[in-house]
């Protein structure tokens, strides 16, 4: 798929999803949001059942964008503050990388608070307490391509729901910065024990 089919798609996720976007000073700007439902479309009673705005929202950072030869290592950190995800609600993100020539769909991570998703589904728990906040680390393994170089993005496509009202937030673009570590195999290394596509409960980055 071109670029330009996914530029297309992000405005039609936009127009399609309701009349009224929402914007507030005391809100990160990454995080403005247009809000849909399922059951019928009143963008005041969404906010009135969820107040997603109101809450700690759940934020994504480009943790490392590793390229080693023919292949690249990414790790994405999200951070999940206490009530961000009330129960029985579920906070889905789908993940994917933009680059100058095209997409790929990478993963999505859903945190469920609410019985959504089958028993065993989801590798780590999130638990967190008041006060605290719970990082969680996506990584993915994939091919380089010279045409990565420059221009490339990891796209979130996030959203929230208590299974009638569903909340999606515009989607939110990490720039990616690349390191080369074909030579120093300064960080490298630290990929070998981990799966091409995982979701992790601490950065593989850190000193063990």
């Amino acid at each position: 798929m071109k670029i330009n089919h996914l530029i297309a798609f992000i405005l039609l996720l936009a127009a399609t999803s309701c009349a009224s976007t929402r914007k507030s000073t005391e809100i990160n700007p990454s995080f403005a949001a247009s809000e849909s439902t399922w059951l019928y479309r009143d963008a005041e009673e969404v906010n009135r059942r969820l107040k997603p705005l109101e809450r700690p929202q759940v934020r994504f950072e480009a943790e490392h964008a590793i390229l080693h030869g023919d292949s690249v290592w990414v790790v994405v950190r999200a951070t999940i503050p206490h009530r961000s995800i009330r129960r029985r609600e579920c906070f889905k993100a789908t993940c994917v990388l933009q680059a100058s020539e095209g997409i790929m769909e990478l993963g999505e991570l859903s945190l469920d608070s609410g019985h959504f998703l089958p028993d065993g589904e989801g590798d780590v728990a999130v638990a967190t307490r008041p006060g605290r906040m719970q990082n969680l680390y996506l990584s993915w393994r994939f091919a380089w391509d010279e045409r990565m170089r420059m221009n490339t993005f990891i796209v979130v496509f996030a959203s929230l729901t208590d299974g009638r009202h569903l909340f999606q937030y515009l989607p939110l673009m990490l720039p990616l910065f690349w390191i080369d570590d074909t030579e120093d195999e300064f960080y490298w290394p630290r990929s070998a024990e981990i799966p091409e596509e995982a979701l992790l409960d601490r950065s593989p980055f850190e000193n063990r």
